[in-house]
């Protein structure tokens, strides 16, 4: 997913997504203990990912912080 795309969602979504992202990469850590991962790139992808979304999520979190003081 490309930024603009995590960007537009909403933020129920991003936590959706960001659950979905962690399973994902706990799967592709399994396949690869077992040795059944074929493309070894998935897996700093994905924490990439998981990074972007956790981004964007503290970015919202800090502007509502700062709406709600003024």
């Amino acid at each position: 997913m490309k930024v603009y795309e995590i960007k537009a969602l909403t933020t129920e979504d991003l936590k959706v997504r960001l659950k979905e992202e962690y399973e994902g990469l706990e799967n592709l850590r399994f396949q690869k203990s077992t040795g059944q991962l074929e493309n070894f790139k998935s897996i700093p992808n994905t924490k990439k990912r998981i990074a972007r979304i956790i981004t964007i999520l503290k970015q919202r979190e800090s502007t509502e912080n700062q709406k709600a003081e003024k």
